[in-house]
This record gives structure tokens, C-alpha cells and sequence, in this order.
């Protein structure tokens, strides 16, 4: 039996000024943030972090508010942010935050005017059969690659997917829907080659790909699962919890006690249940359960349980 996940609540993205990337992400991008979690110094043994930690972040989301994904910006303080987000599209791990917007050159110039780099202006790629996706793609402040693509209905900005790169497509997807639950919402992408101006190489490039989703519902928020062949894939996911750029994703669930018996049972090394303090901006929950774990590759998955509202 896999997980029993309820939805994505977040993906994690480091920063190295709160300020700075909360600006971008709400001012030019267009999400809102709706949580601060900023609390006091706690043990930061479940992230792979000696002694205490110290963190500031805002959750922030699309027009679905708290009841969609959100991009869970963060700030290390103790200990400080490390490295830099890879710039190689073809990176193993987390490699672009995708979001959907109704006017992709107008996306695009208010991001150009910013002075925000852009890795090429909107161009269009098959992915499907019968189905090109018009996209481009930018930098964070920090260097994360954002990517929007044109969304097929009119409506606000809204959280897509998250691409994920992998070594090994056939054993990572099988192990994605093994473990976690997760459902094919499309046959797999395989596409011949196509220019790679779009994701920043020279030349041809060509991938494949398996879209995944909680539930197979392709109105949620997708897992852009991608292992590419040319160029091959390089590097290995951030392994530091503060390391600048993607770092986690995280699932809701009911029981983090009982998800971590299921991965028992499905042979996943885990950090067991986690009590993290969210600080003193959300009063009505005293913290959560939270459970980390890696997938083949060595990227970096969490579960959430469901919090307990204060007197309920």
C-alpha cells in the first residue's frame, strides 16, 4: 500500500534575503503570501542539521489560497545559507518551479523590465503528441529557474508543477507511484529532439518525461518527473536542508506515525516523526509532525501531518 497523501502542500525554495525574494515572488511572479513561519531556535536533527536552528519564511500562494500548493520561501539564519541554486536544467533533483499564466509575453516583459534574467524570451516545445507548450523560463533572485508557461484558460497566475530530474525515468516513476501513491494524468512525453533554447542549452536537446499527480486529478499540482537524454543528466540533488534553491517538497497527511510504518514496510530509509515549532505568526497551531525522506535519486521528500488547531 503507498502513502496516503492528501495533497502537496509545498515546495521549499531557499533564498539568501527573505526580503528580497518575497518581493519578487509576490510583486512580479504573483503569489500571495498567506503564512509567516518564523520560530524560535529548535533541533534541526530531522533536516540533517547539527545542534539548533533558526529559519524565516513565508508560504505563499496562488488564488487557491491555503487550500492550493504553495512555494515555502525560506531564509536560513542558523546556520546561513550555502552554495547556489545549479544553473544546469539537466541538474538531478528539483530544477524548476513551474507556474501558469494567461499572458506569456506580458509575463515576460514586466520580468525583462525588472531586470530579471530570462533564458530566453517565450518559445514553444511539443511535449505531447498533438500538444506544444509555449514557456520560458527566469532566474530568482538567488538563481532558481522559474518557469511559466501559457495557461490554456483565462484566470490568475497558478502553481503548475515541479520538475524533477531524475537518472533513471522507468525505476524513479515506479518508485514515485509505489511509494507515494502518485498517478499518471497523461501518457508519457517523449518528444524528438527540439531546440534547447528554452532551458538555456545550445543546440538540440531530448528528454522524457512522466506526469504525476495526488489522486491522478491533473487540476493539482504536478510532478514533472524527467530524465534527460541529451544532454545526460549531471550532478546529484542539494543534500544540505540550507543549501541556496529547491530543496524539499512536501505532502500532506493525516498520521506522520503511520506514514513512516508504510515506509517501513516499502523499505525507505526515513528521519521518523519530527516536531517543528512554526513560531508565534500562527498562534492557533502548536507546531507539526513532519517526516523526511529521499527518493532514488537522493531527492528530497517530506510528509506534513495535518496540524492540530489549539482547543479543537
Amino acid at each position: 500500500m503507498a502513502l496516503p497523501l492528501q495533497a502537496v502542500t509545498h515546495v521549499n525554495v531557499n533564498c539568501s534575503d527573505l526580503e528580497r525574494s518575497l518581493k519578487f515572488y509576490r510583486d512580479l511572479v504573483g503569489l500571495e503570501p498567506q503564512s509567516h513561519t518564523r520560530p524560535a531556535p529548535q533541533a534541526g536533527e530531522g533536516f540533517g542539521l547539527e545542534g539548533r536552528v533558526v529559519w524565516d519564511a513565508y508560504l505563499l500562494h496562488d488564488d487557491r489560497a491555503q487550500g492550493g500548493p504553495a512555494v515555502d520561501l525560506l531564509e536560513w539564519q542558523t546556520p546561513g545559507p550555502v552554495g547556489r541554486p545549479h544553473p544546469e536544467a539537466n541538474h538531478l533533483g528539483f530544477m524548476r518551479v513551474c507556474l501558469a499564466v494567461e499572458d506569456l509575453e506580458a509575463q515576460h516583459a514586466r520580468l525583462v523590465e525588472a531586470g530579471v534574467r530570462t533564458r530566453s524570451g517565450p518559445v514553444s516545445t511539443p511535449v505531447l503528441e498533438g500538444a506544444d507548450v509555449r514557456f520560458f523560463c527566469c532566474d530568482d533572485p538567488d538563481g532558481t529557474c522559474i518557469e511559466f508557461v501559457e495557461r490554456r484558460e483565462p484566470g490568475p497566475v497558478r502553481m503548475s508543477h515541479i520538475n524533477i530530474n531524475c537518472s533513471d525515468l522507468d525505476a524513479s516513476s515506479e518508485w514515485y507511484q509505489r511509494v507515494l501513491g502518485v498517478q499518471p494524468i497523461a501518457p508519457r512525453a517523449e518528444p524528438p529532439a527540439v531546440s534547447g533554447e528554452g532551458f538555456g542549452f545550445d543546440g538540440e536537446c531530448r528528454y522524457r518525461a512522466d506526469f504525476l499527480a495526488v489522486g491522478g486529478d491533473p487540476g493539482s499540482f504536478i510532478l514533472d518527473l524527467l530524465e534527460w537524454i541529451e544532454p545526460k543528466p549531471i550532478g546529484r540533488p542539494l543534500v544540505e536542508a540550507n543549501h541556496l534553491g529547491p530543496f524539499r517538497m512536501a505532502f500532506q497527511v493525516a498520521d506522520a506515525t503511520e506514514c513512516c510504518a508504510e515506509l517501513d514496510r516499502l523499505g525507505v530509509e526515513h528521519s521518523g516523526p519530527c516536531w517543528l515549532d512554526m513560531g508565534p505568526d500562527l498562534p492557533m497551531i502548536d507546531g507539526l509532525n513532519a517526516v523526511f525522506f529521499r527518493d532514488p535519486d537522493g531527492t528530497m521528500l517530506e510528509l506534513i501531518e495535518t496540524p492540530k488547531i489549539k482547543g479543537a
